[in-house]
């Protein structure tokens, strides 16, 4: 369903996420065009319906026809900085691509961020909750939420994925084939893919801008009980946890629910790794 005052639908960076989002907002009647810096998966996009562009950021913004992709409504921000990642190099990217789209169409904007900007409180936090001006990848990010925050020509709203997991994501392989991990009685902080589309779509169709969201799973089982289930179901085999709780957050999404209105596809965690 179209919100009234959505139509087309930019999403720059059309991996794992984008990809299945891309689809997902097409087959609700949107026009979608999506971004990959690899030529040959314009092909791929293609072929779903998407209206394929090549988009580079280096840290400069590059591409065939960026007046055009960046000609919608909405653009959707799913670029995260990579592990290697400078700092002032993501941050610049970021300052790069505001500054083109303060030269287009563009009045709204999801920027896609992470839940890495809070601390290990060893507590809850929630939307309301400080940043962590001590971690280099937090800073990263909120950083770059700032840039579209503090832009007054859009109406952004940030959400701050926790990890994100799905079929072609399993839990099961991240600790595979380790024993003696750390921190195993400390609870986990996931969202399944399903509900990354559904926070994003539910966004765009009722307008929800000016706003910072979490997107996490309402159940945080503990690491050791999570990740032991999720490798026996994907192979079979056990690890080990140390049953240690050092440091740790439950992120919570307390905009999600009393605002926004989303009810989770995946409440239980351990219940959809059962399955």
């Amino acid at each position: 369903m179209f919100s009234n005052a959505t139509k087309s639908i930019s999403i720059i960076g059309c991996g794992w996420l984008g990809f299945p989002l891309a689809k997902f907002l097409l087959a609700q009647g949107y026009t979608v065009k999506g971004s990959t810096t690899q030529p040959e998966k314009t092909i791929t996009l293609s072929a779903s319906g998407i209206e394929a562009f090549v988009v580079q950021l280096n840290p400069t913004l590059n591409g065939n026809n960026i007046s055009e992709f960046l000609h919608s409504d909405v653009l959707i921000v799913n670029i995260p900085p990579g592990r290697n990642s400078l700092v002032d190099d993501y941050l610049l990217k970021i300052i790069n691509l505001n500054d083109a789209v303060n030269n287009s169409i563009i009045k709204k904007i999801i920027f896609i961020s992470s839940t890495s900007v809070y601390p290990e409180s060893n507590d809850w936090v929630d939307e309301a909750t400080e940043i962590d001006k001590n971690s280099v990848n937090g800073l990263r990010m909120f950083n770059a939420e700032q840039v579209f925050r503090n832009n007054p020509n859009l109406q952004t709203t940030i959400i701050r994925m926790a990890g994100l997991i799905g079929t072609y994501r399993h839990p099961g392989r991240f600790f595979a084939g380790k024993q003696n991990i750390a921190n195993g009685l400390a609870p986990v902080n996931l969202i399944c893919l399903a509900d990354c589309i559904g926070l994003i779509s539910t966004v765009i169709e009722r307008d929800f801008w000016h706003k910072t969201i979490n997107g996490v799973a309402p159940s945080h089982p503990c690491k050791q009980d999570f990740y032991t289930l999720a490798t026996m179901q994907l192979y079979g085999k056990r690890i080990s946890f140390i049953p240690e709780k050092g440091k740790y957050k439950m992120v919570r999404s307390n905009v999600v629910s009393e605002e926004l209105g989303y009810r989770f596809k995946v409440n239980d965690l351990m219940e959809w790794v059962s399955c």
